[in-house]
């Protein structure tokens, strides 16, 4: 729990559950030309994360790369921190991530057992629908400018 400057206290969201908010809502714009329906997300735990990995389950034993984030500064010339694999893309993912990664100090870091892999499968309306709510309550909470993607939740 957090105690802003008019004395008033706010809980932050954890990290991974924004993280895995972030592919639940952009699950429609990933192609899932794939029968098990999983995705899932790495990183390094720790109270700032130098990376996040996700990845899709396209066979058994077959992960594709979705897309890469560096939170580690780039020479010039070098790739963005955030790199699209194998043909996918998401503009809302793209974006998500990205405040996600900058802002990290406005969501509770995830430690301790389990830490640095969430896996995500097929989600239902339901679920989306807890999701895009989440989201926007950590997004106001941050000061975050809004999304579209998370504003059609």
């Amino acid at each position: 729990m957090e105690h802003t400057a008019n004395g008033t206290s706010r809980v932050k969201v954890q990290l991974d559950c924004m993280l895995e908010n972030a592919v639940i809502l952009s699950w429609e714009n990933l192609p899932h030309n794939f029968e098990p329906g999983l995705v899932h997300i790495e990183y390094a735990p720790g109270m700032v994360l130098d990376y996040v990995k996700i990845w899709q389950l396209v066979a058994k034993g077959t992960w594709n790369l979705i897309c890469e984030y560096w939170m580690v500064p780039r020479p010039a010339g070098a790739l963005p921190r955030l790199t699209f694999s194998n043909g996918y893309h998401s503009e809302g993912l793209a974006q998500m991530l990205e405040e996600i990664m900058q802002h990290q100090d406005d969501f509770t870091p995830t430690t301790g057992p389990g830490a640095g892999m969430i896996q995500v499968s097929r989600p239902s309306e339901e679920r989306k629908q807890i999701a895009g709510a989440c989201m926007k309550q950590a997004w106001n909470q941050a000061g975050l400018e809004p999304i579209p993607s998370i504003d059609a939740a």
